[in-house]
């Protein structure tokens, strides 16, 4: 049986699966990424979890990496969340460590490849990922296959201008999709609202419970959902578009009617046969795309 490692590199934590060809997750290890600690530092907790996960039977790696990564698997920029990630040559450190192929490519990119053959894109030739995290992040797949772009930073949505001169972006750049729609955007915007500090799990369980502010900053944070989702349907025109990361699994009971409230927003063509959905495979869709990589022919 052919197995490929899985890694997913979060904001807040690494982590490693072990997969299948058929998409199955056999074997699970995470541990906390302390980014904050430096680039180098991440890089060692990498191999460390690599080294746990690892069997002979294993063909290759594959890593869904936070920030920009290059064509080559060098990571080319990153917010402050991540200081000293930009300029690792992150592919060819791990297989010159482990002497097996390694792909790097962006997490949300991962994200797109495992819906592409295990979940919600099967069969879907043009679809569009957004996922809300820690970050925002997005990735394109058009006529079947992943778009990377010229140096593999296609589909870096969560930096796309989202209003002009408006809130501080951890990239340095203000008014991006990030500064709004980020689990980091929820809890700030929460405690300018408040003057009290709760995260974002807490802020959602206090709106699910009908408290008023924070209520009021989810209903405000899903029209603007909209609005930036309806704004990348005009521009790729995709028949699907796919919401995941830990912000939209909170948020799942608010969204019953969101597709409509995009289809309101774009144009009849735009809006023809197009379907909004959640992830269905859940926290290990990134794993499983960046293992197929060794799988499928991407």
């Amino acid at each position: 049986m052919n197995l490929a490692l899985g890694i997913d590199i979060g904001g807040t934590k690494i982590r490693g699966g072990l997969i299948n060809n058929d998409g199955q997750v056999l074997q699970i290890l995470e541990m906390p990424t302390e980014a904050d600690r430096g680039g180098e530092h991440v890089v060692s907790r990498i191999e460390r979890l690599i080294g746990e996960l690892m069997t002979e039977q294993v063909c290759g790696i594959g890593i869904g990496v936070s920030g920009q990564v290059g064509l080559d698997g060098t990571i080319l920029s990153a917010t402050k969340t991540f200081p000293g990630w930009a300029g690792i040559a992150l592919q060819k450190r791990i297989a010159d460590r482990t002497k097996l192929p390694v792909r790097v490519l962006n997490d949300v990119q991962a994200m797109a490849l495992g819906e592409l053959h295990y979940g919600e894109g099967k069969g879907i030739r043009e679809f569009l990922c957004l996922a809300l995290g820690t970050g925002v992040g997005g990735a394109i797949v058009s006529d079947g296959k992943l778009v990377r772009g010229a140096n593999g930073a296609a589909g870096e949505m969560g930096h796309s201008l989202f209003i002009a001169g408006g809130r501080q972006c951890p990239c340095g750049k203000k008014g991006c999709l990030e500064a709004y729609l980020s689990g980091t955007a929820l809890v700030k915007r929460y405690e300018e609202m408040t003057h009290s500090q709760k995260n974002g799990q807490e802020i959602i369980a206090d709106a699910l419970k009908g408290e008023a502010s924070a209520e009021r900053l989810i209903r405000q944070f899903i029209e603007e959902l909209a609005q930036a989702v309806s704004s990348l349907v005009t521009v790729f025109n995709p028949s699907k578009v796919i919401l995941g990361g830990g912000v939209i699994d909170g948020i799942r009971p608010f969204l019953s009617g969101f597709q409509n409230s995009v289809i309101r927003l774009v144009s009849a063509t735009a809006a023809k046969d197009l379907s909004v959905v959640c992830s269905s495979v859940g926290d290990n869709v990134m794993l499983m795309g960046s293992a197929g990589l060794h799988f499928n022919n991407n």
